[in-house]
């Protein structure tokens, strides 16, 4: 079994996080140590992680608290409830693990244009850190 990807965190991941409600936060938490860590990009044969291309990956987190911590084989404590959730987490992996480059709610913000904008940011930061380097 492959050991697990470490997580270094970009400003921006941790900027746009604490926009999120707190309960929610602590969700994609959980998911991205149990589920995205865990798994890396092997997570692309599952509904979990999308390609976005140009090495940005989209982490998928959307239903229900409960039903997506069912998902992931995460127990549920009841101080998180059922309420819905809509968030990606925008991510690369690079030999260090898996970068947090940015956290979108969809529930808040919705797809389109919005959803768009975020993914380009997500990319110049991630460009940003790989220059970087």
């Amino acid at each position: 079994m492959p050991e697990p990807y470490s997580a270094k965190y970009t400003s921006e991941y941790l900027r746009q996080e604490q926009d999120i409600p707190v309960l929610i936060q602590q969700v994609v938490r959980l998911l991205v140590l149990n589920i995205l860590i865990g798994g890396g990009p092997a997570l692309a044969k599952t509904p979990w992680l999308k390609p976005l291309g140009q090495g940005l990956w989209e982490f998928r987190i959307g239903g229900s608290v409960h039903s997506v911590l069912k998902r992931a084989g995460v127990e549920n404590p009841s101080r998180l409830g059922n309420q819905k959730i809509l968030i990606r987490v925008f991510c690369a992996f690079e030999e260090e693990g898996v970068l947090l480059i940015g956290c979108y709610n969809k529930l808040r913000f919705g797809g389109g244009r919005p959803q768009s904008l975020a993914i380009t940011r997500a990319r110049k930061v991630l460009l940003t850190f790989r220059e970087g380097r």
